[in-house]
């Protein structure tokens, strides 16, 4: 148990790195041309980045049984409604101030990348699924007793 959880925590922390430390350090420098833009967006990083870490570390302490399979397959649904909320269904309307007085809106339609990212998602979660049967007919066929072969005459 103690090398899974070893390996639970060295993938939690090079995934808190990977999808939180780096993306908001990008964040904190970028902010200073558009505060408006990313200070929005801080928060679903930190969810998301939230969501990935949790699994990763929860998917390597159960590896190896069926709930490793269980959470992947949750994952898949989970980060799948999730990009549709944070992407507002892929429309995106932003407004900035730009002098005083006057805005800008921006729209943006990003219905077919969150198409693109659902349709990785299902890929992910049907993967998910045919792992978890294999896994069950595999530990199915060990419980089965296997006939003896019989010597021919």
């Amino acid at each position: 148990m103690l090398p899974r959880v070893a390996k639970a925590v060295i993938k939690g922390l090079l995934y808190f790195f990977l999808f939180y430390a780096l993306p908001m350090l990008l964040i904190s420098q970028v902010s200073g041309f558009a505060p408006q833009l990313f200070a929005e967006y801080e928060q679903t990083l930190t969810l998301f980045a939230a969501l990935i870490i949790f699994f990763a570390v929860a998917s390597e302490l159960t590896s190896g049984t069926i709930y490793q399979h269980a959470l992947n397959i949750g994952k898949a649904l989970i980060l799948i409604m999730f990009f549709v909320v944070a992407l507002n269904g892929g429309i995106i309307k932003l407004d900035f101030d730009v002098i005083q007085g006057q805005r800008i809106s921006i729209i943006a339609d990003l219905r077919i990348y969150l198409m693109m990212i659902i349709t990785i998602d299902l890929l992910g979660l049907a993967k998910s699924v045919m792992q978890m049967v294999n896994f069950l007919s595999e530990k199915t066929e060990k419980q089965i007793p296997q006939p003896l072969p019989h010597e021919n005459p």
